[in-house]
């Protein structure tokens, strides 16, 4: 039989690692949230286009790194505090609508199928990286999908044809095509060590 002593330490130590989960989780969360905005923040290259002011960053790189790692719910808290935050402390506002919307299509979609893919994958870590760059690639094509209807919307809401917001638009598709092929790229460069870390983090 137990005794009272070490069945306290027994539980005790339970009780520690449930309530510490919810905390690791939110710190970790907040951890991605804070690489989206450095992600952007620190590194930023103008792009050409008709509409707005697009630029070369990384930030949609680690919006896509918290999608393979926390999933579609958890990543789409990260996307909004990271791009969110970006946006109100350089002059953004307008801009936070769509970035919100956007942030929650994106990472429910590429996080939902990332999480079937690997299910499917059975734990062939080869054909999990093979599905994250390709999830990448379906997250970059879904911003450019996203991006494309919101701002068309929005040309049309200020009075613009839709002849004339829709050419505006397919003119500034480039930019965003760019970034798209970004995101793939740094998937396929920064996808096994960043796993590898957050699974040894975790103790997987």
């Amino acid at each position: 039989m137990m005794s009272y002593e070490k069945f306290t330490a027994v539980h005790s130590s339970n009780l520690l690692r449930e309530n510490s989960t919810p905390v690791t989780s939110m710190v970790i969360t907040a951890f991605f949230a804070a690489m989206i905005f450095l992600g952007i923040q620190s590194f930023r290259i103008p792009l050409p286009a008709a509409v707005g002011t697009p630029f070369l960053h990384f930030g949609h790189i680690f919006v896509m790194l918290a999608v393979i790692c926390l999933g579609n719910k958890r990543s789409v808290a990260a996307a909004v505090l990271g791009l969110v935050i970006f946006d109100l402390l350089n002059g953004y506002l307008h801009a936070i609508p769509n970035v919100f919307v956007s942030a929650v299509i994106n990472c429910m979609l590429t996080g939902t199928l990332f999480a079937a893919l690997k299910k499917r994958a059975n734990g062939n870590l080869h054909k999990e990286y093979i599905y994250g760059v390709l999830c990448a690639a379906v997250y970059g094509i879904s911003n450019i999908v996203v991006d494309f209807i919101w701002s068309t919307a929005e040309l049309m809401f200020i009075g613009s044809s839709l002849p004339t917001a829709i050419a505006a638009e397919i003119s500034s598709i480039p930019a965003t095509m760019i970034n798209a092929g970004f995101t793939v790229i740094g998937i396929a460069v920064l996808y096994m060590p960043v796993t590898t870390a957050y699974n040894r983090v975790l103790r997987r």
